[in-house]
């Protein structure tokens, strides 16, 4: 089965657009309850998010990816998986509930048990909308997935403020992501038509088929949450929860970019599954580039606005999370494309690969947390982030998957070389340029303008092109540039 770059494009806008929009919801909800709650409330919800997001790892979504990979047309497969993601699914909700109490106690927050029991009832709501949802996916249906996405975060929105403003305090986080599971299961059972049949007992035979790669996704995600939320636990325990509640809204913060663009990746996942070996290749280079060329300025502007953004929306009692965010900036721009290499890594069958490549990094993240917490505080842990699961990571992962794969090591050297290049060139010349202070509203102007401008020069005008290109297959005019046409041609997204 063929698939056109105006549908991949077109895909990759939806999913992406109805995710910004669920994603802006939630910050405007982040800026809202910064005004009426205390740092604390985030930090005691962030020890929460560390038992709930180390559950969500094996809830019935991730497994449910497999049918993604290997497609609809073995009934007893897929019934074995909907079913094993159900069971699985309401063991999270009673582990979650149990193991809050060993976690409240750790912490010295009583609180945090009743916490997880409740947000754990997400689990129960959502059983089996994870195998709907992969339904959508592969049947390459984003259009659907992006509605559940926006009218999802418009239920978390609701619940969060409305118990915010009723006085319902940290409670306000769980009442968020109630509405949000209810509605999104509701929306993926209704728009897949799919018709699952559960059984008690999956098929074995039927599970046997996909362990391997099951195990191996659950791998990856199991070592990606350790290295990414241990810095939680280091920070929570040393350094307490109103440091946290710094630390994980600047972190958030910083990484909500990323959140976005990493939709994206549910869209190449579904793409690569269908392509030979040489053709992933060119697509991977391209979706590389394409991060990285959206990204940087991204980010750059955010660097750079930082400091007087930051207290202007949350107030100027949070101007201590303003280091924290410029840190992780860097960390989050490289987890961009180790996001698209882990994908491609699960697409080539070798889940078992990506996962070895995030569980070496534990031990080295883990004693880097410590030390950066005794030495720096919040912001040393922003550091050893960076260090180790920033700059080692990409080269790490970059390494491994192409000896993985077998591609040339080299490949990916230019497609995010450029971008990177000008925006570091970029953000190095705004914040030397002499500013007074009533124009520092100006320097996101600035960014993108100087960007743009040393992209062009870098690329000898082939990025723009490229990009005009791309952006008339996502709103899917025809060509009639000549040298557009010509860069199309060169692109291995429109040979698909």
């Amino acid at each position: 089965m063929k698939t056109s770059a105006a549908k991949i494009a077109g895909s990759s806008l939806w999913l992406s657009s109805g995710f910004v929009f669920s994603r802006c919801l939630q910050l405007v909800a982040q800026i809202v309850l910064a005004r009426l709650l205390l740092a604390e409330d985030f930090g005691v919800w962030a020890l929460v998010l560390v038992l709930t997001n180390l559950s969500t790892l094996f809830r019935d979504g991730a497994i449910a990816q497999v049918l993604i990979q290997k497609g609809l047309d073995d009934k007893r497969l897929v019934d074995a998986v909907y079913s094993l993601g159900i069971n699985i699914s309401v063991g999270l909700f009673i582990l979650q509930t149990l193991v809050g109490f060993p976690l409240a106690r750790f912490f010295d927050a009583p609180i945090v048990w009743p916490l997880s029991a409740c947000a754990g009832i997400v689990f129960l709501i959502g059983a089996g909308a994870g195998s709907h949802g992969a339904v959508l996916g592969r049947q390459m249906r984003f259009k659907e997935l992006a509605l559940c996405n926006a009218l999802a975060g418009v239920a978390r929105f609701s619940g969060t403020v409305a118990c915010a403003v009723a006085g319902g305090g940290v409670w306000a986080f769980v009442a968020g992501e109630v509405a949000m599971a209810v509605v999104d299961s509701v929306l993926k059972r209704a728009l897949s038509g799919y018709r699952f049949t559960y059984h008690l007992f999956p098929d074995p035979i039927a599970i046997r088929e996909v362990r391997g790669f099951i195990a191996g996704i659950l791998g990856v995600n199991l070592a990606v949450q350790v290295n990414t939320n241990s810095d939680n636990l280091v920070v929570g325990r040393l350094l307490g929860t109103a440091d946290l509640g710094y630390y994980n809204v600047a972190y958030q913060l910083a990484m909500l970019p990323v959140f976005v663009l990493s939709q994206i990746n549910r869209v190449n996942f579904s793409v690569l599954a269908r392509l030979e070996n040489e053709a992933r290749q060119a697509y991977v280079c391209r979706a590389l580039e394409l991060c990285a060329l959206l990204s940087a300025p991204v980010y750059g502007v955010a660097f750079v606005c930082a400091p007087w953004a930051i207290p202007w929306l949350y107030g100027p009692d949070w101007l201590e999370a303003v280091v924290v965010f410029q840190t992780v900036l860097v960390f989050a721009y490289a987890r961009g494309f180790m996001g698209i290499l882990g994908t491609a890594l699960n697409v080539l069958n070798k889940p078992g690969t990506n996962a070895f490549i995030n569980w070496v990094l534990v031990p080295l993240s883990i004693p880097a947390y410590l030390v950066g917490a005794w030495l720096g505080g919040t912001t040393g842990v922003a550091i050893a982030v960076v260090a180790v699961m920033g700059v080692g990571a990409t080269l790490w992962f970059w390494l491994a998957t192409c000896r993985a794969a077998g591609w040339p090591v080299g490949i990916f050297v230019q497609p995010v070389m450029l971008p990177t290049l000008a925006i570091g060139v970029t953000v190095a010349w705004v914040f030397l340029m002499p500013l007074r202070p009533e124009f520092q509203y100006t320097q996101p102007f600035a960014v993108l303008s100087i960007y743009a401008a040393l992209l062009s020069l870098f690329s000898l005008g082939r990025i723009p092109q490229m990009l005009a290109s791309t952006l008339k297959h996502a709103l899917g005019l025809p060509e009639y540039d000549p040298a557009d046409k010509q860069d199309a041609d060169r692109s291995p997204i429109h040979k698909l």
